[in-house]
């Protein structure tokens, strides 16, 4: 079914990747040179450390294949451009990532919209397998267009590549399968090199992201159908308790040497691993149990998010009928399919619900949806208009958050409107993952001085940013609102400085003095966020700034057009969280208020 590659099924294929391509770099360097994702800063400075010498990350919150590749990738990307005399040299690379990251941030998200690509072509290999080429080129289009996975390419994460991985060792479970291939012929039973190979794609896969080991399920239905004790000819030899153990055992130990092969350090810091890993479960799983609302307390949220972002609601209406069609006609190639999208999916119900999760499911939903389409349509141009209809309404989503990406950032205005109004040096409150105003060399010294004792005793990158001749401008001193963190090059004020409200009992009685804790530290300006909601941890702050100090601009994310209804209902959209895009939105990014105090 995978065969006759005619020059027009080759150039719809070419045109569908093209598809892909076009919506998943529409707005990719968004944000930059500031990044406001704090997960592709803490993915991109790992990888980036292992050109100290050290391959080992000391930090296992995620397996390490995905970091290699990375590391491998921008490398690349410098020799590339030190070969095109765009880069003269190392120390200019380094020099030029903390003056403007934008290049290398740029360089790691294309990585994602690689492996995005790859991904559509690997679903129409997988869906032509099952059901002929018109499934292939539907499922295809509508992994092309499926607005989870075009917005999740667009950023340094690990999702987009493991869903790669996934696909690909699916189509080499179903290869090793053979499921439906001369169904009357006797077992051709797998010899140990294949069934080594078929475990070794599903342990790189298991080295990108922890959660693909549900792929042993599919690994062992495989092995198990090759082997002929799941299907086969009536009457025929099935192979023994022994043999079927022996072969599982094969690709058990392929996928094992390919994930510690890959992923190596997790046997020399197992300790360490453990914690981390139990860590990860704290965050992602354990947090989802406290919502108290049943076995599997977060299926209804993933279910809402499929409707509305995951592939859209036809193509999920047309996976369900082609998952009907497919149980039907080839039950044992369903139950291989099906194995993988159905166990991970009910892992995910106990996790707090976050759509980046579903870009593993979406290319067999996509499948799926191709199956039913070219198994319910009598002809090429039925299932072409079937296909169009049903991908149009993702299409228009994606697109849309493509034109929303390229839209300048809320914070990247008021950054614009800090260093164009506010001194350099001036001494100004923000809070994390808000404005990246330029750390200055002196504020950088003081934060390192206060947090480590001696800025001599900084981490290489701090050292390189305060070696940077000249020093980037308009460069400030930056305090940080918070209760403290990890990094180094911060200092920190409270947020329960601020707990007694104007009017209170316990409200000083001159409203100036309330902001002490600024003015005591020189803070002349106040960056805060807002959201559609009110943050109770800075509430009482901005209480005292409407009573003793001065709103000079603002910045909101929202449509001109956008009714006082959707401001309250509708949540930024921030890129670290998992508030989808709105149409009542205009950009990314939280609304603003930039604040001067008294003198």
């Amino acid at each position: 079914m995978t065969r006759g590659w005619t020059p027009a099924r080759l150039a719809l294929l070419v045109a569908l990747l093209a598809l892909a391509q076009w919506l998943r770099t529409a707005g990719l360097d968004f944000g930059l040179p500031a990044v406001y994702n704090p997960d592709e800063v803490s993915i991109m400075s790992r990888a980036l450390g292992f050109a100290k010498g050290d391959l080992n990350p000391h930090n296992f919150l995620y397996p390490t294949f995905y970091f290699y590749v990375l590391f491998g990738w921008i490398g690349g990307w410098f020799v590339l451009n030190w070969l095109t005399g765009a880069i003269p040299s190392l120390g200019a690379f380094q020099t030029q990532f903390f003056l403007d990251p934008s290049g290398v941030y740029l360089a790691g998200r294309a990585l994602g919209v690689v492996c995005g690509v790859a991904t559509v072509w690997v679903t129409w290999l997988l869906a032509a397998r099952t059901a002929g080429w018109r499934a292939g080129a539907v499922a295809a289009l509508l992994l092309a267009v499926a607005p989870t996975a075009v917005r999740d390419a667009h950023y340094v994460k690990h999702d987009v590549p493991v869903t790669l991985a996934v696909a690909v060792a699916m189509l080499v479970l179903l290869r090793l399968a053979r499921v439906g291939e001369a169904a009357h012929a006797p077992p051709d039973p797998p010899r140990p090199p294949a069934l080594l190979a078929a475990g070794a794609v599903c342990g790189v896969a298991f080295s990108t992201h922890y959660y693909a080991v549900f792929l042993a399920l599919p690994l062992a239905i495989a092995v198990a159908l090759r082997c002929g004790a799941l299907a086969g000819p009536p009457g025929g030899a099935r192979p023994t308790t022994a043999d079927l153990l022996r072969a599982w055992a094969w690709a058990a130990t392929g996928a094992a040497v390919a994930f510690i092969a890959l992923s190596p350090f997790l046997l020399v810091e197992p300790r360490t691993a453990w914690q981390d890993i139990v860590a990860n479960r704290q965050i992602v799983v354990d947090r989802a149990a406290e919502l108290g609302s049943g076995p599997l307390p977060s299926a209804a949220a993933y279910a809402r998010l499929l409707w509305h972002e995951g592939l859209g609601w036809p193509a999920l209406g047309a996976a369900f009928a082609g998952t009907v069609l497919i149980v039907r006609r080839r039950p044992w190639h369903a139950l291989l399919l099906l194995a993988f999208p159905v166990a991970f999916l009910l892992f995910i119900s106990h996790t707090v619900a976050a759509s980046r999760y579903l870009n593993p499911v979406l290319p067999f939903l996509a499948v799926a949806a191709g199956c039913g389409v070219a198994l319910a349509s009598r002809s090429t141009p039925i299932a072409a208009a079937l296909a169009v209809g049903i991908a149009l309404p993702a299409w228009w989503q994606s697109w849309q958050i493509g034109r929303f990406f390229a839209q300048t950032d809320t914070r990247t205005i008021a950054q614009r409107w800090i260093e164009r109004e506010v001194p350099a040096g001036t001494t100004v409150l923000i809070q994390p993952y808000s404005v990246a105003l330029t750390q200055s060399r002196e504020s950088l010294v003081e934060a390192l001085t206060a947090t480590l004792g001696d800025p001599g005793r900084a981490s290489t990158k701090f050292a390189l940013r305060l070696a940077l001749d000249p020093y980037p401008s308009p460069a400030y001193r930056t305090i940080y609102l918070g209760d403290g963190g990890l990094d180094a090059d911060k200092l920190y004020v409270s947020p329960g400085a601020f707990r007694a409200a104007p009017g209170s009992s316990g409200a000083p009685a001159v409203p100036g003095t309330a902001l002490q804790p600024l003015t005591r530290l020189g803070v002349q300006y106040v960056v805060l966020k807002r959201y559609n909601a009110e943050d109770p941890a800075v509430t009482p702050l901005r209480d005292w700034l409407l009573a003793a100090a001065t709103r000079v601009a603002t910045v909101s994310p929202y449509r001109a057009d956008a009714t006082d209804a959707d401001r309250a209902r509708v949540a930024p959209f921030l890129h670290n969280t998992d508030t989808p895009w709105h149409p009542a939105l205009e950009r990314p990014g939280p609304g603003l208020e930039i604040w001067k105090l008294p003198r």
